[in-house]
């Protein structure tokens, strides 16, 4: 009976997935979290990578979307409401160097080709005062493991997984927590407000996915070398004629 159900309200890709009953509520319960989680944007530019319409928020001067080269991004949702919108490749984003203050992920970095360089494409963009607002399945969450939603597509993270690229990516993680307890198929009966509570009590130890807020790392590039490699200086004496 679940099975049956579920394939009835599949929505693997995200345009169909946020018209849905379990898209809607999912998107209210992670703007939630994302809003205990993002400083302020008012008056800031903002870009949007994999899909991000239902998240950017409207407060920013400037919020333009990218959305990624894959089946679950490509298509728009008729529904959502109308902002500067491109298709992008993982690993090139066409925005000028420092142009954002702040860049959102979602429904993007599990679908990078290379998540390396999809992280450097982020870094470039972002200010130095930047900041990176990330969403992304969690390895040992309900929603990583069925295909019925976006969420299930790409390649989920566990804690340290993510932990580790972002660090080899050049940021500093200052926020890390998640959202979406409930598994998918329960948001088709319920608004899931109580198992997010449960979540916010326990930590989100099975949340479906981190919600993370990093910061730009511009020294991460500039290793000091130590002491006992450093090349050693001649030291110039001048001789009296």
């Amino acid at each position: 009976m679940m099975l049956t159900r579920l394939a009835r309200s599949r929505s693997d890709d995200a345009a169909a997935f946020y018209e849905s009953r379990a898209g809607q509520r999912a998107a209210f319960l992670l703007n939630r979290r994302l809003r205990a989680v993002m400083p302020s944007l008012t008056a800031r530019r903002i870009l949007g990578v994999g899909y991000t319409h239902p998240y950017l928020p409207g407060s920013a001067s400037f919020a333009v979307s990218g959305r990624l080269q894959t089946p679950q991004t490509q298509r728009l949702s008729p529904i959502e409401r109308i902002l500067p919108d491109c298709i992008i490749e993982s690993n090139r984003l066409p925005f000028d160097d420092l142009s954002m203050d702040a860049v959102m992920v979602v429904h993007g970095l599990e679908f990078a080709r290379s998540i390396p360089d999809f992280l450097r494409a982020v870094w470039r963009v972002m200010t130095d005062d930047g900041c990176l607002i990330l969403v992304t399945p969690n390895r040992s969450g309900a929603w990583a493991h069925t295909d019925a939603t976006p969420f299930g597509h790409g390649s989920p993270f566990s804690t340290n997984q993510l932990a580790r690229v972002l660090g080899q990516g050049m940021f500093r993680i200052e926020r890390h927590t998640g959202a979406l307890m409930a598994p998918p198929i329960f948001l088709n009966t319920s608004n899931g407000t109580i198992p997010e509570r449960l979540g916010r009590a326990t930590g989100y130890p099975l949340a479906g996915v981190h919600v993370v807020l990093a910061r730009k790392n511009a020294y991460a590039g500039l290793p000091l070398l130590e002491e006992g490699i450093r090349a050693p200086i001649s030291r110039q004496i001048a001789e009296p004629a």
